[in-house]
């Protein structure tokens, strides 16, 4: 397999993880009694679902068919256990305590931490091969929508840490 075939699939598969774990965001925003958590999750749910698209556009100009198949031959079995973890939290549908919300957070960080990791793999690593040994193309765009979807990632395990906190101080008090 070719740079530039790998690297769309990478890219598909990324635009899969990133849609199951912004679905799983926005359900649980939607379960959750604190407004405040519940708008900062949506606020992650949208980044999330805008990262899945920009992967997607990516992967238009790199290849044309992509089965979803080899996801976890490319990116390894921790996709897989994250994206069935994010789809058992999509499928959620009573509500979700603070104490629970604790716990959900830490996946969350952990997927945040996984999908920051990959992409900058992907962007110092197979991007620039890919420029400089197959595609011959200007690859600019491309490496600026990684950086801008890093520096979202980067965002969200911020916003985490602080929905941590503020879970925190509201279950000390009870």
């Amino acid at each position: 397999m070719g740079t530039a075939d790998y690297l769309a699939k990478y890219f598909y598969c990324s635009a899969i993880f990133e849609e199951e774990v912004a679905k799983s965001y926005q359900k649980i925003s939607e379960k959750v009694s604190d407004k405040e958590v519940a708008y900062l999750l949506e606020y992650i749910a949208k980044d999330s679902f805008k990262h899945a698209a920009a992967f997607k556009a990516l992967t238009t100009n790199l290849a044309n068919q992509i089965e979803c198949g080899e996801c976890g031959k490319i990116m390894g079995e921790a996709l897989v256990k994250a994206v069935e973890e994010a789809r058992r939290y999509a499928a959620r549908e009573d509500a979700v305590t603070l104490s629970e919300l604790r716990s959900i957070i830490i996946q969350f960080e952990n997927y945040e931490g996984y999908a920051s990791e990959e992409y900058l793999t992907v962007l110092y690593v197979e991007v620039v091969k890919l420029l400089a040994n197959e595609y011959y193309a200007d690859l600019k765009n491309y490496k600026t929508l990684l950086e801008w979807v890093i520096e979202d990632e980067k965002r969200h395990t911020q916003i985490l840490t602080f929905i941590k906190s503020r879970i925190a101080e509201q279950t000390k008090d009870t």
